[in-house]
């Protein structure tokens, strides 16, 4: 089970971290991955975001996302990774 961890701090959750968690938790459920993915929100993660990103991070990969790229990072980042699917 990986935690995909989204933060929600002052500068993330002005940037629109609650629409970042509510589109990864639909897309963790319409892929299927409950399973394997446990989202979180936590204050500070350690990544630094810019105005209009969200810091996201799935174990060691820390990433930037926004709103408007939610869907597409998921896709990038979450759901092809090869800690969740080995084969890939």
């Amino acid at each position: 089970m990986q935690d995909l961890i989204v933060c929600i701090g002052e500068t993330c959750h002005q940037s629109g971290a609650e629409h970042v968690l509510k589109t990864f938790m639909d897309l963790v459920a319409a892929h299927k991955l409950e399973n394997e993915i446990t989202i979180k929100a936590s204050f500070c993660i350690g990544g630094c975001c810019e105005q209009n990103e969200v810091s996201a991070r799935l174990g060691d990969s820390l990433f930037q996302v926004s709103p408007e790229t939610a869907e597409q990072v998921f896709t990038k980042q979450v759901h092809s990774s090869p800690t969740l699917n080995p084969e890939v």
